[in-house]
């Protein structure tokens, strides 16, 4: 017979999937150290449960929970069962009929017993912390921010900066990390803490309270658990406590032991970060009221009697919820209307600016047709000339694309009598023109995207307004639209230093909606290598939500401002 015997809460690995897993016995009959035995039975996409996704997908890769197909298990004890089934043992493989590949036991769970036990009356708590974090297949349909330990050490690679080749150079991607570190351990934290002398950075979570109908107000979690000192095997519990009756997390209390199934490491300079994770182990739930102020959630670590504060959890106040009013304008060139889809609707509604409290409304959608506007007005015929008739966009300077956009405000604004410009602080509606236009890059020749009104160059700090306008190519991603609404609600490039921004990061590092798909390149006619998080850029940060819930065109509901 080949091998331990496999008993449940045993580690799985699966050569696809991007994190381990763990078997979950079905039966309780017979027990191995106290623990129900595995066998031939527990082979359902219910028994074999992994967290993370996966990889035979090379874009927007499903969680593996979701295409896991278990067939039969193989090598399994020729001569022990349950209930008819034979005994698993570890060398026992099953086949994924998703993938094609064998998922083997990496760990039978079965715990070996030292000679010497350990004196579990004199245990004494070992030194961790605890962080929470979203899980993978987080989207952006609510708010959750952390300081990524890439934005304060140096662990990625940086080949470009604006000035220097920095020749693969491991640097923090945020260009002043020390002010970055100081906004997320202090700022509207409640209680900051530093448990053992380690500055603790919280992370922050925004869910809508339950009276708003069809937004979220409860998630699912992961914890983090970050070694201090090597932990074992121990009666520790994980304790979640908050004051306010209206937020809610279940369990409130969950065995370390629980948590320490899956050990990552990772490596900057001469530091090493152990840590396990466990995904969606704890719900949070926002229900029965609003929160007026800003949350903590304590994390606790106890160990007979001995209690310590190992983490914290802020949850962003949700007591007044601004209305965000968009008009999109649908604007054809041709004489035929242009097809236009609506699958913005979601992202739009649903999966940006919810996660700043946000609620956009779309208020109105307009068909503009400028081939069906009198030639004999001069306006017209001046636009239709330079912008349709002749290849003025083609290679199209920061200049030229202002002006075209400020004639095509105009414009609009004349045949739709539109009373207050639509950029000014008299207008309280932010308008998402879709164009068939196809300006191109002055240098790399590819069509752009899109863009936001700001002001004139000339400004040294940009009149952010309420019109974006979106090309082609642009429609393409809804990521676009997000993006260039961002600047709308006076959010600049996470990587611009001449605007105001309390932050700069290097460019295409990260996975925020205002950073660019690639990194930066010195070569004005290249195009940079592509940013890590390409294809999940669905966040906002926190310091964000603060300056978009102060913009001047979001509507509260008895002033224009909070």
């Amino acid at each position: 017979m080949p091998g331990k015997f496999v008993i449940n809460g045993a580690t799985l690995k699966c050569p696809l999937c991007s994190s381990s897993g763990t078997l979950l016995v079905s039966h309780t009959e017979v027990q191995l150290q106290d623990v129900p035995w595995a066998t031939n039975g527990d082979r359902n996409k219910s028994n074999l449960v992994f967290g993370g996704v996966c990889n035979k997908w090379r874009k927007n890769k499903p969680p593996c929970a979701s295409v896991i197909s278990p067939t039969q298990w193989q090598g399994l004890a020729s001569d022990v069962e349950i209930d008819g089934e034979l005994m698993l043992v570890e060398d026992s493989t099953i086949k994924c009929a998703t993938g094609g590949v064998d998922i083997a036991i990496e760990d039978t769970a079965q715990i070996d017993v030292p000679t010497d036990l350990p004196d579990s009356e004199n245990a004494v708590l070992k030194k961790f912390l605890v962080n929470v974090r979203r899980p993978e297949d987080y989207k952006g349909e609510y708010g959750f921010d952390w300081l990524r330990d890439e934005y304060i050490y140096p662990i990625e690679t940086i080949d470009h900066n604006t000035t220097n080749d920095l020749d693969n150079v491991p640097l923090p991607v945020c260009k002043n990390p020390n002010d970055l570190k100081n906004e997320y351990k202090t700022k509207d934290v409640v209680s900051p803490i530093s448990p053992y002398g380690i500055d603790y950075y919280p992370a922050w979570l925004s869910i809508f309270p339950d009276t708003e109908e069809g937004y979220v107000n409860q998630v699912q979690l992961n914890i983090e658990i970050e070694e201090i000192e090597p932990l074992q095997s121990d009666e520790t519990e994980i304790i979640f406590e908050c004051d306010n009756e209206n937020l809610i997390v279940t369990p409130e209390k969950i065995p370390l032991n629980d948590l320490l199934l899956d050990k990552q490491t990772k490596n900057w300079e001469n530091t090493t970060k152990d840590y396990y994770l466990a995904e969606k182990v704890i719900t949070v739930k926002c229900e029965g009221g609003v929160l007026e102020d800003h949350q903590e959630i304590k994390i606790f670590a106890e160990l007979k009697g001995e209690k310590e504060e190992v983490g914290k959890l802020m949850v962003y106040k949700n007591s007044t919820i601004p209305s965000f009013e968009i008009v999109v304008v649908d604007v054809s060139i041709a004489g035929n209307p242009t097809s236009y889809n609506t699958s913005f609707y979601y992202p739009l509604l649903k999966l940006s600016f919810t996660q700043a409290m946000i609620k956009p409304v779309v208020v109105d959608t307009i068909s503009f047709d400028i081939s069906l506007l009198p030639l004999t007005a001069p306006v017209v015929r001046d636009f239709t000339e330079m912008y349709i008739n002749t290849p003025t966009l083609s290679n199209a300077d920061s200049n030229a694309l202002l002006k075209f956009e400020d004639d095509l405000l105009y414009l609009f604004s004349l045949y739709n009598e539109v009373l207050n410009p639509i950029n000014s602080n008299a207008s309280k509606k932010t308008y998402i023109f879709r164009t068939p236009f196809k300006p191109l890059h002055p240098h790399t020749g590819e069509e752009l995207r899109g863009m936001a009104y700001a002001g004139h160059p000339d400004k040294e700090i940009p009149g952010w307004g309420n019109s974006i306008v979106l090309f082609p190519f642009g429609l393409l991603d809804d990521s676009n639209m997000i993006h260039e609404l961002g600047h709308s609600l006076s959010l600049p490039h996470t990587f611009e230093e001449k605007y105001v921004s309390p932050f700069t990061f290097y460019q295409g590092f990260t996975d925020n909606h205002m950073d660019y798909f690639n990194q930066y390149d010195p070569n004005p006619n290249s195009v940079g290598l592509p940013n890590p998080n390409r294809n999940n850029m669905y966040s906002f940060f926190k310091w964000q939500w603060d300056i978009m819930r102060e913009d001047r065109s979001l509507i509260y509901e008895n002033t224009s401002l909070e």
